[in-house]
Parts: structure tokens; C-alpha cells; sequence
């Protein structure tokens, strides 16, 4: 969704009421594109994809050309999307400048090639939805590939797709330069069937599967397995990812007992560019796009951005309980510049009952720099890594438990000769917060030597020692900005990248270290496994002779889970 500084009035009534620019549903009389005359016999449609008349394409397909050299997006002009009837579905408007009048006045990000996507559109479940900026082109090698607004395209319903000449520059099919696609029948798709299953379904980038994208298949699932749908609730879903990269940001909502697998840990990698200048914000799901202005990087030479509510994380989730992601990589491919504000999110999990909001992580890669897993509720992470520099694991948890997983520190290329800080719990009062159960902290080359610190407080109310449970708990108002610092360290394997005082201490933890909270190791380990020395730690503010032996199993984290009920994950 491009919206024109001059249509304003109209495009900021757009904007507040959610809509597309381009989903009226209306008739319209298509515009042929000028294009260039064919030589006798000659078509681009063997350099399309889905094939031009495919009659079993994917409801959630990208489009592809693949030119004869490396393509040119040149920021001009539009790709739009028919029914066959000529309903216009989709309008993607490549070209920059200002997206709305009075509203972005940043410089340093640029407009073109930029949309405004409503994830969980046309979700018949939902009423809120995940608005965010992203990227429609991406150019790689000879292929330009454009990802249409999500969920725009119907099951089994015929279309034609129209891209004007001046989109592309480049040489395809026996044209010296890219003719554009015009009328009606250059390029006709026919989307297949809705999958039989409502309990499990595959995505594969290019092989057979009922989708092509990691969100066309959450989008069923919200559909099919939502918390208004009964039974589809409660029954055991899994979705099944084949090898291969998929570059989406990604939204579920209101979804149980839902299992993401992937064909293999390092051959399935979900991905995407995504961080706090571009979409600003945790995120959340809105009705409407937020209209405010954010500066994009404490750079008021940067400008404003606005902040549409739908957050930097890859992953937003919310409202579901035993979510499990296992066997495959996921990243914020996001590259940490020092001029923007980069908090980047891998994971964002705002899911925070008492007696739900459970998450497994098992055999996955977790990849990022700074923030790349936000948690709340009940966490589990087992065998796996979570790779970052500054804040990585981070969030609002009761209990969050990290087993046998190897916590990876990585060099922050704004902050080179820092090492960083591995977590900022601000977790419930009263329940464990974060535990790491066993496993072992190392470094990526590069990473100086005691430059990275084991925590680091966000300071609220340092001097009294008291902290609440904010907005996890439901906290007032009063007490909104108030968490706990509850960490603790159980025979971990703790590399030379840990500087010997262990804990950052400005500000101080909200906690003094006891038997219950605040700061604490228990035998930690050398990298060999001979006993860590203490000399240097800083045992005012965290302590490594606290008695951790009710904390030493993932069923005694999650003892207080459902009231006491507990909860024992497993792989």
C-alpha cells in the first residue's frame, strides 16, 4: 500500500481506516502498459512464475521473473493484480517519495520500493491485525521476485497480473529490455483449492505443498485452528516447513497446540530484515495502523518515521499457549548500523496467562544481534542456539527455563570492541524468571576477551530493591514501568568473553541477590569443565554461591505454572 502525497486527505482517511489502497474490490477497465514491440514469435511468458495459464498456482504465491542478466528495480511505476472479472485485488506502487503528506519526514530509509502490509488480512477470525513496512521487490542474481500484499489472492479463483514497462530494466526472453506486461491474457494464473486437513499442512518454496509461504500457512491456521473455533483449538496442529529460505515477516494470533517443524535445522531458515528505524516498536496487533511519528535513531537528522503499530520482530505472536518452533533457523538478517536505533527481534512472544502461554523451542537456531528473543509467559529452550550481542534474550517471563542450548555473543559492528550483555530479565515477581540449565555462553570471532557481561538491569527502582510484575501481571498504572531482575546460571560452561565481574551494574539490579531472586550463578564451568574461578565477580549485585538446587530441573522452573498444577516440557 503506497500511499500518494496527492491524494492526502484521502490516503490519511485510508490509513485510519485500515484499508488498502488497492482492496476496494471495485471493476475497473484496465490500462494496457506500453511496451515494447515483440520480435515475431517472442514472449516472456517462459521467464514467469507461476507459469502463465497455471492452473494449480498457490494462494499465497510470489511472483517471479527471471531476466537473462541481474535485473534493475528502477523505482518506478506499478505491478497490479485482477480476478479475471477485472476486479483489481492488489496494487504495488514501486515508486519513492513521500508515503504521506504531514506524516514521514525521515531521509535516511528512502520510500521506494516500500509498502504497508496488513498481515492477517482477510483473516475471517481476527479484528486486529500486524501493519508493517516491507519490501514488495528483492532482486537475486537474475530473478526479481515481488511478494504481493499478504492474503490478497482467493482460493481457486483465476487472475492476471499487469506490470508496467518502467518497473524493471534489464533483458529477458529475446527483448533488450523489459517489454512490460499488458492486458489480460500476458500473464494468467488460476489458484488451487483450499487444503482438505485442518490439522496439518506443509510449506515448500518450490516443491509441491499446500503453501509457499511460512504466513499463508498461519493464516489457516488462525482460520481452521483459531480460540473461536472449538475444537479447531484445542486438536494438535502442525505445520511443516521444507527446506529452503523464506524471507516473510510473520503474525499469529489466538492460536493453540500449534507445532512449526522444519525439514532441517540449517536447510529451513526463516528470515527477514526487520528492526526498530524501520518498523518501530515491540509491535502488536491493531485494528488500524497507528498513525504517530517516532525519530528513527535518536538522530533527528535521520527523521520521523511512522510507527504502524506492527513492531521489528520476524515473529509476532500473541494470545497462544503451547506454541512449539523445532529443526529449523530463524533470523533478523537485520545488519546493526550505529547511526539508527537497531533493536531487532527474532521472536516476539506476548502471550502472558497464568494458566497458558507456553513456548518450546527445541533443536532450532535462534540468530540475531541485539534483542533477538523478546519472551513473556512459560519458556522452554532446549538444544538449541540463540546467537546476539546486546540484550539478546530478553522479556517478561514468570519462568523461562534455557536448556543444554549454547547462548552464542556476536560482534556488534556499532560497538565493536564491546562484548555486550546477554540478558535483561524483567520478569514476575514471585516465579523464577530466566534459568539457564546448563549449556555453555560463547563467542563468535572477534568478540574481545571480558568484554561481555552475563546481564545488565533497565534500572526501574533500583534503590529500594522492589519491583513489580508491570504489565504481565496487569499491574496499575502506578507501577507500570516496575519488573524484576531474576537470572540465575546453573552449571553453565562460561567461555573467556566474560568479563570477570560478570554482572554490568549501571544502573544496579532492582534486586539484591537471595535464595529466591535477583542475580545468581551455581557452579559454573570453564569451557573444559573444571570449576569457573570467581576471582573478580561482583557478589554485591550478583551472587555465585546462591543455593539453586529448587531451580535445577525444568519441572521445578515451571512448578508454579496453572496455579501449582506445574508444567514438564518435552523434546
Amino acid at each position: 500500500m503506497k500511499l500518494r502525497a496527492a491524494s492526502a486527505s484521502l490516503a490519511l482517511v485510508m490509513i485510519l481506516a485500515g484499508c488498502n489502497n488497492n482492496d476496494s474490490g471495485s471493476v475497473v477497465s484496465p490500462t494496457p502498459t506500453p511496451a515494447s514491440t515483440p520480435t515475431p514469435g517472442v514472449s516472456i511468458t517462459s521467464a514467469l512464475l507461476p507459469a502463465s495459464g497455471e492452473t494449480a498456482a498457490y494462494k499465497d504465491t510470489l511472483l517471479k521473473l527471471t531476466f537473462n542478466g541481474p535485473p534493475v528495480a528502477t523505482g518506478s511505476g506499478q505491478i497490479r493484480v485482477y480476478k479475471s472479472d477485472g476486479t483489481l485485488v492488489d496494487t504495488i506502487d514501486t515508486t519513492g517519495g513521500v508515503t504521506v503528506a504531514g506524516g514521514e519526514t525521515q531521509t535516511a530509509l528512502g520510500n521506494g520500493n516500500t509498502e504497508i502490509d496488513k498481515i492477517g488480512n482477510g483473516v475471517s477470525t481476527l479484528t486486529q491485525y500486524r501493519f508493517t513496512y516491507y519490501r514488495p521487490i528483492r532482486i537475486s542474481g537474475n530473478t526479481a521476485t515481488i511478494k504481493l500484499h499478504d492474503n490478497v489472492l482467493a482460493y481457486d479463483t483465476s487472475y492476471y497480473v499487469q506490470i508496467d514497462q518502467s518497473v524493471f530494466n534489464g533483458p529477458i526472453a529475446g527483448f533488450n529490455s523489459f517489454p512490460g506486461i499488458s492486458g489480460t491474457t500476458g500473464w494468467t494464473f488460476k489458484t488451487k483449492a483450499a487444503p482438505t486437513s485442518t490439522t496439518a499442512v506443509t510449506v515448500d518454496d518450490d516443491g509441491a505443498a499446500d503453501f509457499r509461504s511460512v504466513q499463508g500457512a498461519l493464516n489457516y491456521m488462525m482460520t481452521v485452528g483459531c480460540a473461536s473455533c472449538g475444537a479447531g483449538n484445542t486438536a494438535a496442529k502442525t505445520i511443516t516447513i521444507k527446506n529452503g529460505t523464506y524471507d516473510e515477516q510473520l503474525f499469529l494470533r489466538n492460536v493453540n497446540n500449534l507445532t512449526i517443524n522444519g525439514e532441517s535445522r540449517a536447510g529451513t531458515v526463516v528470515q527477514n530484515n526487520n528492526w526498530e528505524a524501520f518498523n518501530p516498536g515491540v509491535g502488536g496487533s491493531r485494528a488500524t495502523p497507528n498513525t504517530t511519528l517516532t525519530n528513527i535513531g535518536g538522530n533527528t537528522a535521520l527523521g520521523n518515521r511512522l510507527t504502524l503499530g506492527g513492531g521489528r520482530a520476524v515473529l509476532l505472536i500473541e494470545g497462544g499457549d503451547q506454541i512449539k518452533v523445532s529443526n529449523f533457523t530463524m533470523q533478523n538478517t537485520h545488519v546493526k548500523d550505529a547511526t539508527q536505533n537497531s533493536q531487532a527481534e527474532v521472536i516476539y512472544y506476548n502471550s502472558a496467562n497464568l494458566n497458558g502461554s507456553r513456548f518450546i523451542g527445541t533443536d532450532m537456531n535462534f540468530i540475531g544481534t541485539q534483542d533477538t528473543l523478546q519472551m513473556k509467559g512459560w519458556v522452554w529452550i532446549y538444544n538449541s542456539l540463540i546467537a546476539g550481542d546486546v540484550d539478546f534474550i530478553w522479556g517478561y517471563p514468570f519462568a523461562m527455563a534455557i536448556e543444554n542450548s549454547e547462548l552464542r555473543t556476536v560482534v556488534d559492528p556499532s560497538a565493536p570492541t564491546s562484548g555486550g550483555y546477554i540478558f535483561q530479565a524483567r520478569s514476575a515477581k514471585g516465579y523464577p524468571g530466566f534459568v539457564v540449565l546448563g549449556g555453555s555462553l560463547t563467542y563468535a570471532n572477534g568478540v574481545p576477551s571480558g568484554s561481555t557481561y552475563l546481564a545488565r538491569s533497565g534500572g526501574v527502582n533500583q534503590a529500594g530493591g522492589y519491583c513489580t510484575t508491570m504489565q504481565v501481571l496487569g499491574a496499575s498504572a502506578s507501577n507500570a514501568t516496575q519488573y524484576c531482575d531474576n537470572l540465575a546460571f546453573i552449571g553453565v560452561k562460561m567461555d573467556s568473553h566474560v568479563a570477570a565481574a560478570g554482572w554490568w551494574i549501571n544502573p544496579i539490579p532492582n534486586l539484591l541477590p537471595s535464595a529466591t531472586e535477583g542475580w545468581r550463578e551455581s557452579g559454573s564451568l570453564t569451557p573444559t569443565g573444571t570449576a569457573l574461578s570467581m576471582t573478580g565477580r561482583n557478589t554485591t549485585y550478583g551472587s555465585s554461591t546462591a543455593n539453586l538446587t529448587g531451580l535445577n530441573t525444568r519441572a521445578k522452573v515451571f512448578a508454579q505454572w496453572n496455579g501449582n498444577v506445574g508444567w514438564a516440557p518435552a523434546p
